[in-house]
């Protein structure tokens, strides 16, 4: 069912129906209003297992590269046709759909976890500011390649790593300017 709810979101955007699931994948929609009790709660579902799929958690001593890694795997993930179809049409159907909102900000949350563990690993080492949120420094980073993927223009490596560099360098401690490596 999800797979197929993957499917359908990148061909046709969040205005599916759980019918069109059904229909797709085979199975009555009483089985999947079983395990999903509202049509929200199955894009949701689907668009956490792309997530996870996409942009697995990184193991990397160093928190600088992890940091860098988990931006050039959403930046990836969103240069693909399913990425940024399901990313256009979650916000789109956002506006008619309130549930998708707060699934969609509790999506983020949840994804963003994987950026803070080591964003806070260089705040506690002092290499960046402790009187910033670590998550206005995620978003300083992903945020523009969500925009570019809403736009249909994708976002190289490079230019991640670029994003990567100037948000972290911005949220330096001011005794830490030697500990940012400048490209």
């Amino acid at each position: 069912m999800l797979d197929t709810t993957i499917a359908l979101l990148a061909e046709r955007g969040a205005g599916i129906t759980v019918d069109d699931v059904a229909a797709e994948s085979g199975v009555h929609k009483t089985t999947i209003y079983r395990r999903f009790e509202t049509r929200e709660l199955l894009i949701a579902a689907a668009i956490r297992r792309v997530g996870e799929t996409a942009v697995p958690p990184v193991d990397d001593a160093d928190p600088r590269a992890a940091i860098e890694a988990l931006a050039v795997s959403v930046a990836a993930a969103l240069r693909t046709r399913q990425g940024a179809n399901i990313l256009r049409g979650a916000i789109a159907a956002s506006a008619t759909a309130p549930d998708l909102v707060v699934l969609a900000d509790q999506f983020f949350r949840d994804r963003y976890e994987l950026a803070l563990v080591p964003l806070r690993r260089l705040v506690a080492s002092g290499e960046l500011r402790d009187d910033l949120d670590p998550v206005v420094i995620w978003e300083q980073i992903v945020n523009p390649l969500h925009v570019r993927a809403l736009c249909g223009r994708a976002t190289t490596d490079d230019e991640t790593q670029l994003l990567v560099e100037l948000a972290l360098r911005g949220a330096q401690a001011p005794h830490a300017a030697a500990g940012i490596p400048q490209r």
